[in-house]
């Protein structure tokens, strides 16, 4: 597979696969509930973009994200998330900090089993 070097196929070739991935995300959103930005550039720097809820909604839910973070590094909070007051999450970051202590579980037990059961 290579770069298509005629402009036209490639600007076709280009909305066809645009709007093909478009279509994908839109059915991974209705099947799984996923939160989905999805930003493409095109050949001539055109920007398209999806998202769901919203692109805006993702976007600032990313820029609140980073200026926690930034905040964090700079008040010098050393911290470890898992030692984070629950009263500070919100209900995603709850969600988050449950799925991934039972994840951790999960492995520990796992590994417990194999190192019992050689």
């Amino acid at each position: 597979m290579a770069k298509m070097k005629n402009k036209s196929n490639l600007n076709v070739t280009f909305c066809k696969r645009k709007s093909g991935l478009f279509k994908k995300f839109s059915e991974l959103i209705t099947l799984c509930g996923a939160e989905v930005l999805l930003l493409v550039f095109s050949p001539t720097n055109r920007v398209f973009s999806y998202g769901h809820p919203s692109v805006e909604e993702l976007m600032e839910v990313e820029e609140q994200h980073a200026k926690q973070i930034n905040h964090d590094k700079k008040v010098g909070q050393d911290q470890r998330w898992w030692e984070r007051s629950n009263k500070e999450m919100s209900y995603k970051q709850l969600e988050h900090h449950k799925m991934s202590l039972l994840n951790l579980n999960a492995i520990v037990t796992q590994q417990r089993l194999e190192f019992s059961n050689p």
